[in-house]
This record gives structure tokens, sequence and C-alpha cells, in this order.
């Protein structure tokens, strides 16, 4: 009996021992948790002010390229200047613009594309004038526009695009629409000063975009 009394009593000791043990690490993981919790709300908190940042950022990139166009899909061979295409093609779409419009011209560096120009005018207004008049553009001829250009060229190069100069962000963006549009998911998309739209049916109205979660979620 002596040794069975040792025994449960040396137990009892194990035991309280483990439930302080155990006491001490709750109180310790509830802590800790405390400590996790006020970690994330700071977390989030930093994690909003930097997407603000960098979106502020982004229209402030977005703000610098409001009198910018690109014009894509006119043949190197077609024109001996930049300056010619941005002419020529405003007056193939009956917008009055001179050369004291163009600020500045050149060819945009970008991947998958080696005919891109980006123009620059000297206001908001001549830009807006030339982008508004584009869609005629659908139903012009690369060789009414450009009857210089060689015919063996024509045959590879029939549309002439004119797009905002986006920025990075939002170029992106509008690659997914576009090619959700392909798809058959949207039924148009464009941009406007910077700003991306969008409908899914006739009746629908625009719907503005701002990532492409937005698109994910429709």
């Amino acid at each position: 009996m002596k040794e069975l009394k040792a025994s449960l009593k040396s137990k009892d000791c194990k035991v309280q021992s483990l439930q302080e043990l155990l006491s001490k690490t709750w109180e310790r993981n509830k802590a800790l948790e405390l400590e996790l919790n006020a970690a994330k709300v700071k977390i989030n908190k930093q994690d909003n002010k930097i997407y603000n940042l960098w979106d502020n950022l982004d229209s402030l990139e977005q703000y610098t390229r409001k009198n910018s166009l690109e014009i894509h899909g006119v043949p190197k061979e077609a024109y001996s200047s930049m300056e010619e295409v941005v002419l020529t093609i405003a007056n193939a779409l009956d917008v009055d613009i001179s050369s004291n419009d163009v600020e500045i011209s050149h060819h945009l560096k970008r991947r998958n594309s080696n005919t891109a120009i980006i123009v620059k005018f000297a206001n908001h207004k001549v830009k807006t004038k030339l982008y508004k008049a584009r869609t005629r553009l659908k139903t012009a001829k690369m060789s009414s526009v450009f009857p210089r250009c060689p015919v063996s060229i024509l045959e590879f190069k029939d549309r002439i695009f004119i797009n905002e100069n986006l920025t990075g962000h939002r170029h992106f963006v509008m690659g997914q629409a576009n090619k959700m549009q392909r798809d058959g998911l949207l039924l148009s998309c464009w941009s406007l000063d910077g700003k991306i739209f969008l409908k899914t049916s006739p009746d629908g109205s625009p719907t503005r975009i701002f990532s492409e979660n937005d698109l994910k979620n429709l």
C-alpha cells in the first residue's frame, strides 16, 4: 500500500506539473495568437497603403501619356517618316491635323511588334479628335491610305489600328479583355483617356475595369 500511495502521489505530482505546463503553453499560444492577429492587421494596412501608392503611381504615369496614341499595322515600306504616317492617316479620316500638332513620333519598342508608332500630340484635343475617328479605319484599306506601299507588302497588311498609349499594367488588362472578346466572352472593350471599359451585352451599360481580377469576376 505504501508503494502504491507513493506511486499515486508521484503521478499526481506529474499530472499537476503537466497541467501547469499545459496552462502556461495555452497562455503562451493565446498571446502568440493575439500577436499574429495584430501582425495580420498591420500587414493588411501596409498592403492597402502599397496598393494605393502603386495605383497613384500608375495613374500618374497614365496621365503623362494622355496626349499620346499608338498606331499599329503600317509597314515601314509605306512611309518615309513617322510624322508622315500621322498626317496621312489623319487626312484619310478627315481629321484636321498639321505638323505643328505633332510634338514627337517614333517607333514603339514592344515585344512582338516592330511596326508600332507612338505619337505625342501638342494637346489633348488633337489627340482626342484622331482617336474618336479611329473607328472609320475598320473600312479603310491600306492600299487607299498608303498607295505608295509595295503591293507585295499590302498582301499581308490590311488593317490599321489606333490605340491609346497605356501603362504596362493597363496594357496587360486591355490585352486580356481583347482576348475575352475574341473568345466571345465579351461584346466589346475599349479605353478612353486611359480608363478601360467593356460591355457584356448589347443592352448592358459600360463597366469600367481596373485589374485582371475584375475580368475574372464578371
